[in-house]
């Protein structure tokens, strides 16, 4: 797509045709102006990408009026200052302190281009890259974390802005792949809502036993059970009319998941081996990276929990499906990185990373790339990050015909029921590693998801294949069979 520019000088008889002619070898339009007070109305109707600007007109000094006007109502949209003044006494460059760049007719006259194209290409990436920082500025300031500019983000954000503003004691299921982010997301509810000054308790469920885990809950009275030497007041009762975070509430086990949906439904409980009842005001923020509906089918989650936890769902995209939002994220993990270990990286995104980035399905989604960020700024010589920065990622980047950028892009595929084995086999041969490598991780992949392997079954129903086809195809692969 051609890059739109804007000229507006009073002498477009004697330029307007060549530089139409030079700069469209360059992927720029152009729009002539001779007046510089319709440069707002040009700017509206034709929507350029960057304006080039003459400095001085017949009846003065109209290009810092324009300038100014421009920078006024269009504050991220570049401006060339463009002049044919060979003495610098006579250029104040004080009064166009607000342009991007200024650029000489003399190159111009001589047929060099060129030169001009790449000033306005950086005057462009300039003006892109101030108006990104500024926005990751600004979401970092707002919600605690990168928001990105996706559409599935932007109206996450706008979901956040709704609960934080009510008064009510919110219950929100934030649901996501790990490393998506969920408990950005808790903090920033509780942030930017009234019980900010309060305490914001995370409470990771898997990593405690039951009875452990509802005497973190709710507390315990002295003697209630083997080592419970004193009295002790448990999250809901700490937190008051805070917020409760209950990370990986699907590993509740089913004895807690009776008081915690008592607790929702009444705000009201007892500490563990106590008779004295207790009320919390407290909002509670639960999130998870299972398919909650799959563990009320299969009995490990209480139907009656999910829905009083399913008030209010957010859910978050995985990375590889947001990946207009790579640049925002690498700029500011790389800044954050820069801070951590002392470093001095420029966050500039090279094309053939950006590049890089966008093929690599991110399993870890946002936590991995994080992670690729600084181990990449603390290794790295140059800079600028290269690719050869990143080995983890160009290592995986083995394309396909169909476009299928790695082994966990395909996984991906099968699991929506896009792609079958015989596809497979149509792409990468009958015996190739590739389909190896797939089976592995498609296993892995259910495995994470259902807390067990494949049976050989499920495994024919993903692939589309037969039962008998997928065992001897997992008996040639020497791939372990699990068919029960």
């Amino acid at each position: 797509m051609s890059k739109k520019v804007l000229y507006i000088d009073d002498e477009l008889e004697l330029w307007e045709r060549k530089m139409r002619e030079q700069l469209s070898a360059f992927g720029f339009e152009i729009m002539g102006e001779l007046e510089p007070d319709n440069a707002l109305k040009c700017i509206k109707s034709y929507k350029p990408d960057v304006v080039l600007l003459d400095i001085l007109f017949p009846e003065g000094d109209l290009g810092k009026i324009a300038l100014r006007e421009i920078k006024k109502q269009h504050p991220s949209l570049p401006v060339v200052m463009i002049t044919s003044i060979a003495d610098k006494d006579d250029y104040n460059a004080e009064k166009y302190a607000q342009a991007d760049f200024r650029y000489s007719k003399k190159a111009l006259a001589a047929g060099d281009y060129a030169d001009l194209a790449q000033t306005l290409n950086q005057a462009i990436e300039k003006c892109k890259n101030k108006t990104l920082q500024e926005g990751i500025a600004a979401q970092i300031a707002l919600y605690g974390f990168v928001v990105g500019s996706s559409p599935e983000m932007t109206s996450i954000a706008d979901t956040i802005n709704i609960i934080a503003a009510t008064d009510s004691a919110a219950i929100v299921l934030i649901t996501g792949e790990s490393g998506t982010g969920k408990e950005r997301v808790a903090r920033a509810i509780h942030n930017l809502s009234k019980r900010k000054d309060k305490p914001f308790i995370p409470i990771v469920c898997a990593a405690m036993p039951g009875e452990l885990l509802e005497s973190e809950l709710f507390g315990h009275e002295r003697g209630a059970f083997t080592g419970a030497t004193e009295m002790k007041r448990g999250k809901f009762e700490i937190a008051e009319e805070g917020t409760i975070f209950l990370d990986e509430v699907a590993e509740i086990p089913p004895k807690t998941q009776v008081k915690l949906l008592r607790f929702l439904q009444e705000k009201t409980f007892e500490r563990v081996g106590g008779r004295q009842t207790f009320t919390s005001k407290a909002s509670i923020l639960a999130a998870t990276n299972r398919d909650l509906k799959k563990d009320v089918k299969q009995g490990t989650f209480r139907e009656d929990l999910f829905f009083r936890l399913h008030v209010i769902n957010i859910h978050l995209p995985p990375l590889r499906e947001r990946k207009e939002d790579i640049e925002a994220l690498f700029k500011y993990f790389v800044e954050k990185a820069n801070q951590q270990i002392n470093r001095k990286k420029l966050n500039d995104l090279r094309d053939d990373v950006h590049l890089l980035f966008k093929n690599y399905s991110w399993p870890g989604n946002i936590r991995e790339m994080e992670n690729v960020i600084i181990r990449a700024v603390t290794l790295a010589q140059d800079t600028i990050l290269q690719p050869t920065n990143f080995p983890e990622l160009a290592k995986n980047d083995s394309s396909s015909t169909n476009g299928l950028s790695n082994i966990a892009n395909i996984v991906d595929q099968i699991m929506k029921g896009n792609l079958t084995w015989d596809t497979l086999k149509a792409n990468y041969g009958a015996k190739g590693p590739i389909r190896k490598e797939v089976l592995i991780a498609l296993q892995k992949r259910w495995e994470q998801d259902h807390k067990r392997r494949p049976t050989s079954q499920e495994l024919a129903d993903l692939l589309k294949t037969s039962y008998n086809n997928i065992r001897r195809i997992l008996s040639e692969y020497k791939i372990k069979k699990n068919s029960h």
